[in-house]
């Protein structure tokens, strides 16, 4: 009778063990919740605006030091193109004004046949002078699209950039397997921490 109570406490002992590690077992291979409470210190906004009052400062801000000469040569080059399509279009403009206006204000049509000269060069005919006026004003209307479209692409990038720069990117991106253990429930088989399955892990 003795042996028979000893046996019996011994067994509910090793079963409240057995339990105990499978519990353990399951709370280890339970990923811990992140804080969601963490203030992120790095500002989109402060990006945004600072790249508005003073293009390239978000860059800066950022970290990207590499991106504040490509905004300012982007800058550089588009107004460059104003600079020269501007010019070009003023004097085609004057030309073709002054060969057209003495005739319109008398009301009479201006002749066709008439060379005119633009640019210190001769030999150009009223159609291709008005050609040119209007060519140079096209491309003059582009670039001043092209410096605003300039101008919002660089906030914009300093405001996505901002957004990423707490992002954890690691140099280790790997795909392995590896086996996983888990504990038999009681009742079913003896418990033993027999491999059940495949798990796949990615770093990244």
């Amino acid at each position: 009778m003795v042996r028979t109570i000893l046996l019996f406490g011994f067994a509910c002992i090793l079963s409240f063990n057995v339990y105990a590690q499978q519990d353990s077992s399951i709370v280890e291979l339970q990923a811990l919740p992140e804080d969601s409470t963490t203030e992120k210190t790095h500002s989109p906004k402060t990006a945004a605006l600072l790249s508005t009052f003073i293009p390239g400062a978000g860059q800066i801000y950022n970290g990207s030091w590499w991106k504040t000469p490509i905004v300012y040569v982007g800058f550089a080059g588009i107004g460059y193109g104003l600079y020269f399509y501007q010019d070009y279009y003023k004097s085609f403009k004057t030309a073709y004004n002054d060969y057209r206006n003495p005739y319109l204000e008398q009301g009479l049509t201006p002749p066709a046949d008439t060379i005119l000269t633009v640019r210190g060069e001769e030999g150009y005919s009223p159609v291709n002078v008005q050609q040119g006026r209007d060519f140079y004003r096209k491309y003059r209307d582009l670039c001043i699209i092209g410096i605003g479209a300039w101008y919002l692409i660089n906030i914009l990038d300093a405001y996505t950039e901002a957004h990423l720069f707490e992002f954890d990117v690691s140099d280790d991106l790997s795909l392995h397997w590896e086996p996983a253990f888990y504990y038999r429930p009681m009742g079913i088989a003896p418990p033993s921490p027999l491999p059940s399955g495949i798990r796949l892990a990615m770093n990244f």
